[in-house]
């Protein structure tokens, strides 16, 4: 075998790493090969120099070249791991995605590598998320003033039509001047019946989708337009729907991957408190809509919209002022299939599914 054809087939798929890229493997390298004192493994035998023994020179020099090809190697596989931009989650120099399409793209690999979850015929989806709200209340002097509060959100959304589903909340804790009357309420069921069309769960709808990203676009393209605004809005909750169907997530992250307007956001937190890295798009209204993502595994941790300037907003009780930096958004804790509803509260509301 021809180790050098070998390894230029090994390295033929590996983009060519820029200077800023070769910078930590190059350093690497160096405090590998060189010796105490700055020299190098091909620096001159001590005491005889060029007279040294014929047999101790070459020995010498083999050592070299092999210690030369060795470094060769590891420069080689540390550039390729340091120049696709943090795909290697164990690899400490591993840099992060230096742009929003290079980080929607490393999660449409991640999500690619998950199984779909396949419930079966008369089984559940259970997901459990964990929620951030604004509430605004009055105070003694009627003047309106934020709180921030965390509900625990878990829905049993049916696998297949036909049958109905629960949502169940229950506010978890608040921070703010609201009193606990205000936003504790206990836990609140609401379920969701079949009218006189089946209705479409999630699941059953979204398992008939391609998971070709051309074909998935052009799905999205035909109900929204091509306006990346609106497609973005449109992929956001297709991408908090589809968490049982990562084969379809993948394909959704490469349709944003392709939308002008999305910027890269680093040093995020979700709603749970997990860092991350987050994809985002400005509405035009004063806030950002964001897709969250694990900064090590690239996985879907959640979305949440923030505000990026102090704007008005009208409530039904009057004008409040929602400050720049303040968001609401939702984390994905946990998704399974279980095999039915759980016992629903007996002052659960009841709806009816939207045909």
């Amino acid at each position: 075998m021809n180790e050098m054809e070998e390894l230029g087939r090994l390295w033929a798929d590996t983009p060519e790493p820029s200077a800023h890229d070769l910078a930590a493997s190059r350093a690497a390298l160096m405090s590998t090969v060189a010796r105490p004192g700055g020299r190098g493994v091909l620096a001159r035998p001590r005491g005889r120099g060029v007279l040294a023994r014929s047999g101790a020179f070459l020995r010498t020099r083999r050592v070299a070249l092999a210690g030369a090809m060795a470094a060769a190697l590891t420069v080689g596989i540390l550039a390729a791991q340091v120049g696709l931009g943090g795909s290697d989650p164990g690899n400490p120099l591993a840099a992060p995605p230096a742009d929003a399409q290079t980080l929607l793209k490393l999660a449409a690999r991640a999500a690619a590598e998950q199984p779909d979850t396949v419930p079966a015929r008369g089984q559940y989806v259970h997901t459990r998320r964990l929620t951030q709200r604004s509430l605004f209340t009055a105070d003694e002097a009627g003047t309106l003033q934020y709180s921030k509060v965390l509900v625990n959100e878990e829905r049993w959304e049916a696998a297949d039509v036909g049958r109905p589903w629960l949502s169940r909340e229950q506010a978890v804790s608040a921070t703010g001047p609201a009193p606990r009357n205000r936003w504790d309420h206990g836990v609140e069921d609401t379920v969701y019946e079949p009218a006189t069309c089946p209705g479409q769960p999630a699941y059953a709808r979204l398992r008939s989708w391609p998971t070709d990203p051309a074909q998935v676009r052009a799905r999205i393209v035909a109900d929204t337009g091509a306006d990346p605004l609106r497609m973005w809005s449109s992929l956001q909750g297709l991408v908090a729907e589809s968490v049982v169907r990562p084969s379809l997530s993948a394909a959704l992250y490469q349709v944003a991957a392709g939308l002008d307007g999305i910027v890269l956001i680093p040093g995020t937190v979700d709603v749970a408190g997990r860092p991350g890295l987050a994809v985002g798009m400005d509405q035009g209204d004063g806030t950002r809509s964001d897709l969250i993502f694990d900064g090590r595994t690239y996985r879907y941790l959640g979305e949440r919209t923030v505000n990026t300037r102090d704007r008005k907003a009208k409530l039904p009780f009057g004008e409040v002022i929602k400050r720049k930096g303040t968001a609401n958004g939702t984390a994905v804790l946990t998704v399974d299939v279980v095999p039915g509803l759980p016992e629903v509260s007996p002052n659960a509301s009841r709806m009816q599914i939207p045909c």
